[in-house]
């Protein structure tokens, strides 16, 4: 391609000059002709015009912004504003997760299954914590016999006690449990008495089952115990054959 810039082509020659220019005619004091201006020049200088003129229509509203306000800067970043007084909202990780301590029934009647102990007491042989054995319940109804695990029972000053046993009085047939709260190092230590005394001890419902049986001349006598979470479900009982007893306050007591 050439440097140099294209000729007319011919439709369109420049005027030529006329050979012989009109001199004006001063002698009668008219004024000189005009000369005609070219109307492609005077096209060409108006739409300069128009264009320098929506040019610079352009670049205010880039900088100034619709309805007079600055444009914003592309390249910066607004920084997020703290609501005052806000807090971020906790997470699942900031509360302390413990185990929830179980809700301690304030009636013996409330640690079993409804019809439970109506179906023990139908015939009216045994009753339910009955008039007679009330002033022995806080002093000589434990739920064991083991002088060491007696003395955390009767220490403790907020326990239930519950016992089945014979409702005319007397007699050595019945069950007794004591439900009570105790510390960690209590947990510890009765778990170890039981074992250091010969109990059965496994791993059961979520907590430490214990039990114990002797058979003698003058009839069988066994203890179960539950522990778990601070609570201690003491049982003791003596010539009676009921089945499911503890289990069934372990699962009142800790529901699945």
């Amino acid at each position: 391609m050439s440097d140099q810039p294209e000729q007319p082509s011919g439709q369109f020659q420049p005027l030529e000059p006329d050979a012989t220019p009109v001199q004006p005619d001063v002698r009668s004091g008219a004024p000189a002709p005009k000369r005609k201006r070219n109307p492609v020049v005077i096209g060409l200088s108006v739409l300069a015009g128009v264009l320098a003129i929506a040019l610079i229509v352009v670049i205010g509203l880039l900088v100034v912004g619709p309805g007079g306000t600055p444009a914003a800067d592309s390249t910066r970043t607004p920084s997020a504003t703290a609501t005052a007084g806000s807090t971020p909202a906790p997470t699942t990780t900031d509360a302390a997760e413990t185990p929830d301590a179980p809700v301690r029934p304030t009636e013996c009647t409330q640690l079993f299954p409804a019809g439970y102990i109506e179906s023990l007491t139908a015939d009216g042989f045994l009753a339910l914590n009955p008039e007679w054995s009330l002033p022995e319940l806080a002093t000589d109804f434990f739920g064991s016999n083991d002088s060491a695990l007696v003395a955390v029972i009767s220490s403790s000053t907020d326990r239930l006690n519950c016992a089945l046993v014979k409702a005319s009085g007397g007699g050595d047939v019945g069950i007794t449990t004591n439900v009570l709260s105790i510390d960690a190092a209590s947990q510890a230590s009765v778990i170890a008495r039981m074992n250091e005394a010969g109990f059965t001890c496994s791993e059961e419902t979520g907590g430490t089952m214990c039990f114990t049986e002797v058979s003698e001349d003058a009839g069988t006598y066994g203890e179960r115990h539950f522990v778990r979470d601070g609570t201690w479900i003491a049982t003791s009982w003596s010539n009676t054959n009921i089945s499911g007893w503890t289990q069934a306050i372990v699962s009142t007591l800790f529901p699945a």
